[in-house]
């Protein structure tokens, strides 16, 4: 076996350990990821792990700008939006502050400002990433106290570039190497967000880190959803994982098979 590949299987098995003290709730062996997504065909989102600064609100409450060290993983281009991804991993609930798509005229500098050795993305609005009452309704009001309060301390955000972009957190039941690539099997309850982003484009950018220091690997493949009968031990996986969380079981399967990754770490301070 490829030994690049060897050393990511071997993280991915180190992890089911090391993220467990996390969870204890669910008592079922999982690696917690990252699928970032976009709405244009054939594109992976563009992801980088950033040092949080703070969070600043502004007069409208919908609004919000997250400060940053680093650097984003790329500029944006017009069409594209900013997201970053704040999840408090221990008690699994967490936000998305997304900009606005950038205009074909303006410059990137209106949806990320650079102050010194700091970036600022200027949020256009914030949504949930996980089921809670905000969701049920079209146009997410999640009041900026209710987000400091669960994840102002945070250290690091995941910010994502592309179309439509999304951060969202799965839990990854079931490995499998196949032909020199890696597939992991995940399942879904609700079509939200990152579904309808799936229905456009099945590229995506998996991360996958330790919920520790946050470094880890990228993985950029296809994500393919599948019936129970196609990969039955990976579904029987996914719905023990399911019963394990109690929510019931999954209403869709899926497998990303990825073809390359690399190593990711958080940058700047």
């Amino acid at each position: 076996m490829d030994a690049d590949l060897q050393k990511l299987l071997d993280f991915l098995e180190q992890q089911k350990t090391r993220q467990a003290p996390h969870f204890p709730a669910i008592r079922f062996e999982k690696v917690l990821s990252f699928m970032g997504t976009t709405s244009l065909a054939g594109t992976c989102a563009a992801l980088a792990i950033c040092p949080i600064h703070s969070l600043e609100p502004t007069i409208v409450s919908r609004e919000l700008r997250v400060h940053m060290g680093g650097s984003l993983p790329r500029s944006p281009s017009p069409g594209e939006c900013i997201t970053v991804h704040l999840t408090n991993v221990d008690q699994y609930q967490g936000y998305q502050v997304k900009t606005r798509p950038l205009a074909s005229a303006e410059a990137a500098s209106s949806l990320c400002e650079i102050r010194g050795d700091e970036m600022v993305v200027q949020g256009n609005q914030i949504f949930t990433v996980h089921l809670s009452p905000y969701t049920m309704t079209s146009f997410e009001q999640v009041p900026f106290e209710e987000v400091r309060q669960m994840v102002g301390g945070l250290r690091y955000a995941l910010v994502g570039v592309g179309e439509t972009a999304n951060i969202s957190p799965r839990f990854v039941f079931h490995v499998e190497a196949n032909l020199g690539r890696v597939v992991l099997y995940h399942g879904d309850g609700l079509a939200l967000k990152t579904y309808q982003n799936l229905r456009s484009n099945r590229r995506e950018s998996r991360l996958v880190i330790d919920l520790d220091d946050f470094s880890g690997y990228v993985l950029r493949g296809t994500v393919e959803e599948f019936q129970p009968r196609e990969h039955p031990e990976a579904y029987e996986r996914i719905c023990q994982g399911f019963a394990a969380g109690n929510w019931g079981k999954p209403s869709r399967a899926f497998r990303l098979v990825a073809d390359t990754w690399e190593r990711i770490a958080p940058t700047g301070r």
